[in-house]
């Protein structure tokens, strides 16, 4: 069902971001920044990946993730 996709999404989405996030901290980055970037990172991936796979998409997929990057900063910005 519907509901059991977006469930197994969410925890590929939890499983990649506390990747991510224990790798940072190995590189000594401190939380909260650690879980911040990988959080912010995988929703970047994510959101770049949807415009990538759209079959009108002209873009790479590195300038969808710059794209879809420079977007959660300014939604970011605004929020401070």
């Amino acid at each position: 069902s519907n509901s059991e996709l977006r469930e197994r999404n969410a925890f590929k989405h939890a499983g990649l971001a506390a990747a991510v996030t224990e790798a940072l901290r190995k590189r000594d980055v401190p939380e909260p920044a650690a879980g911040l970037a990988a959080d912010l990172g995988v929703r970047a991936f994510y959101t770049a990946f949807a415009r990538w796979v759209d079959p009108a998409n002209q873009q790479t997929f590195p300038e969808l993730g710059r794209q879809a990057l420079g977007e959660l900063r300014a939604a970011a910005a605004a929020l401070a």
